[in-house]
């Protein structure tokens, strides 16, 4: 088979050589015609063909128009910049100058310049890449409308990978000594195939030097741009830039422009990427200007329309944009050193994030580890339950066969070791968790001490631990439960008030099943001293917690206002008073605290607020706070009202009207200060009625 393949292998080299000699025959030649028709393009680039083929009007801007063109000596589609009809020289040297500034910068994410030159009329011209697509500004529109095919292409992780790409062009542009000035998203350019491209560089000015934020390589002076020949001709003094986006100090000029002036853009370029509209706008440009240089960004909470804004990227626009360049990222390679923590998932700086916030981000990115660690926690569990359990077994096994060989005796007290050494592991972990302020999540934690009590043997453990418990179960109005532990004390009632409380209402209620009435509900809180607030408010949080869909308004109204009066430190004045009233109208019940002293209505327990807030089981539709006191607007979170009453309150702080708004009213009667027009802006939605203050 071997001696085959080796003929085979001659017989091939002999054909080679054959067909060889027949190309080279002399009888193979090509005359001239047939050569021309074979190597058209070296026949094009002898001819004095165009270069370019006719332009096609593409788009005009403020101070140049864009042709598509074929450079017919490439044979590619180019798009060719020539300055406006009536351009005079000073002008069309600007546009020959922002072309050879543009040409200076070579990086993949900036406009690339091809060619430069005057046509047979005399008017310069420039071609550079044709990038088909959308600009960012396009993007973001569709976006704001709804388009699906935007929605499903650019999700927030891709347009904040077109902002990096953005930073990049800025930070390589920044190395060259050569600051944009007029950063925003109608000059970024975002291709079909992921291409993005800073274009329109002409504001741009070369300073004194680079910024080589990565120090990687040095930049030579000959290849920095001439600052002198390429600069802007404008005077300094004049404002260039894009009102909304444009810096501070390009309108005041209280500070000489800088990379800092550029990270200002391009935190404004991220605000729109975010909100999907500008940091800043106004009623005329003039009045932009005057809030650009004031620095009234509006917040990016509010802009974003009900769109959940990360707490991190929100920190980085602010950052970004703050009013002092100094207050600034240093470079443009801090900023995106923040964005790239921000998509790997970990913190920014800018946000300065406590030890939960970094907790739940490590969780996010990491949640299969802790789904296993989870998982493998409650295994364990399960295997000391189980081994518990057995261990119990084996020991009563022991005691029942005391005639069995000494072996077994010995492995029996070797389990028993084990077992005690597992039990006050579990005592002890039980007992941690336990905080005697905290009584939410009562019938849970009972148990849990339960547990421990059962195990224990120190004396003034155990008396700690049973009236712990009987305090949990005082708190859920299981008097009989309270009584049980209670009697494992060394206690007497007359020493312990919740221990006598105990013993009354046990008789009241005969059972554990079931809840007081509202009245004996109110007699004990009035009964308990002010320093056992944490019990009197647990017990009133379980009790319109489990009964919230029975509960009587009207029957439960002189027990609110008891616990208004002790979270607004009343009781030991007014303890025995029932003054509230509810009155019904025709839109719904309505509470009149005209003239009270309440400003708290939230229970101070770590609950949801729809749970803890007093006046929500009233039902109200209307709440009449008139010459009463509003400190703090979120008290009436998770109240449920609808018209809220605050005339003869003149003045708030304009954070407190914000706080009203995340209220959800539907009507506001008030005698405030501010205007109409500036109400209407903060509570979009809501019926305002300004009245005269009362007196």
């Amino acid at each position: 088979m071997k001696n085959d393949y080796e003929n085979l292998e001659k017989e091939y080299a002999g054909l080679s050589d054959e067909l060889a000699r027949l190309c080279n025959d002399e009888t193979l030649q090509l005359d001239p015609e047939e050569e021309r028709r074979l190597t058209p393009i070296i026949e094009d680039l002898k001819g004095d063909t165009a270069h370019y083929s006719e332009p096609v009007f593409v788009c005009e801007g403020g101070e140049k128009k864009i042709f598509k063109v074929r450079d017919l000596r490439t044979d590619r589609i180019v798009a060719m910049a020539k300055p406006l009809v009536d351009a005079d020289n000073l002008s069309r040297e600007q546009f020959l100058r922002e072309a050879r500034l543009t040409a200076c910068l070579q990086h993949p994410n900036i406009m690339t310049i091809h060619d430069l030159g005057l046509d047979k009329q005399g008017i310069p011209f420039f071609t550079m890449e044709f990038v088909p697509g959308d600009t960012l500004k396009d993007i973001v529109k569709k976006l704001a409308k709804g388009v699906p095919e935007y929605v499903e292409r650019y999700s927030r992780e891709r347009l904040l990978e077109i902002f990096v790409k953005i930073c990049d062009a800025l930070s390589y542009a920044h190395s060259r000594g050569v600051v944009h000035l007029d950063i925003k998203p109608a000059n970024i350019k975002v291709g079909p195939f992921g291409e993005v491209v800073v274009c329109d560089w002409g504001l741009s000015r070369i300073l004194s030097g680079g910024f080589d934020e990565y120090q990687n390589f040095a930049i030579l002076d000959d290849d920095r741009p001439n600052s002198d020949l390429l600069n802007d001709l404008s005077p300094s003094s004049m404002v260039k830039g894009t009102p909304g986006f444009i810096a501070p100090e390009q309108i005041d000029h209280a500070q000489p422009t800088s990379e800092q002036t550029d990270l200002y853009t391009l935190g404004a370029v991220l605000y729109f990427i975010l909100t999907y509209r500008p940091p800043v706008i106004g009623d005329s440009m003039q009045d932009i200007l005057k809030k650009t240089v004031n620095g009234e960004v509006v917040p990016v909470a509010r802009a974003a329309g009900g769109r959940f804004i990360p707490r991190g990227l929100e920190s980085v626009v602010l950052k970004a944009l703050a009013l002092h360049p100094k207050d600034r990222y240093a470079s443009v390679k801090d900023l995106r050193d923040e964005l790239d923590r921000f998509l790997h998932g970990f913190a920014t700086e800018a946000q300065q994030a406590g030890v939960l916030e970094r907790t739940g981000l490590l969780i996010r990115r990491r949640p299969v580890v802790f789904l296993v660690i989870g998982l493998f926690l409650i295994l364990l569990a399960l295997v000391l339950s189980f081994s518990f359990v057995r261990i119990v077994h084996e020991k009563k096994l022991a005691v029942a066969a005391q005639h069995q060989s000494e072996e077994n005796l010995r492995l029996y007290m070797k389990e028993t070791e084990h077992t005690k050494e597992v039990a006050a592991n579990i005592r002890n972990a039980t007992l941690s968790l336990f905080n005697p302020r905290n009584l939410l999540e009562a019938d849970t934690k009972a148990q849990l001490l339960d547990l421990h009590l059962r195990e224990e043997t120190n004396p003034e453990r155990k008396q700690f631990l049973a009236r712990s418990i009987a305090v949990l179960h005082f708190v859920r109005q299981h008097f009989v439960a309270a009584l049980d532990y209670f009697r494992q004390t060394d206690i007497l009632p007359e020493e312990d008030l919740f221990y006598a409380l105990s013993l009354k209402y046990a008789r009241v209620k005969g059972t554990d099943n079931g809840w007081l009435t509202p009245d004996d509900l109110r007699q004990i809180i009035l009964t308990l001293p002010a320093q056992h607030k944490d019990v009197m408010f647990a017990m009133a949080f379980y009790y319109f917690k489990d009964q919230k869909d029975v509960v009587i308004p009207e029957e439960v109204l002189p027990l609110i206002e008891t616990l208004l009066d002790r979270l607004n430190a009343q009781g030991q004045y007014y303890a025995e008073r029932t003054t509230l009233v509810l009155t019904d109208t025709e839109n719904g019940r309505m509470l009149s605290l005209s003239g009270d002293p309440y400003s708290i209505f939230t229970l101070p327990l770590p609950a949801d607020r729809n749970n803890t807030n007093v006046l929500h089981p009233l039902k109200l539709y209307s709440l009449d706070l008139t010459k009463g006191f509003l400190f703090d607007p979120s008290e009436l979170y998770g109240s449920g009202i609808k018209e809220l009453n605050i005339s003869g309150i003149n003045w708030l702080k304009r954070s407190q009207i914000h706080i009203i708004a995340m209220l959800k009213l539907e009507r506001l009667i008030h005698s405030l200060e501010e205007s109409d027009e500036y109400l209407a802006e903060i509570l979009p939605g809501v019926e305002l009625v300004r009245v005269k203050n009362p007196l």
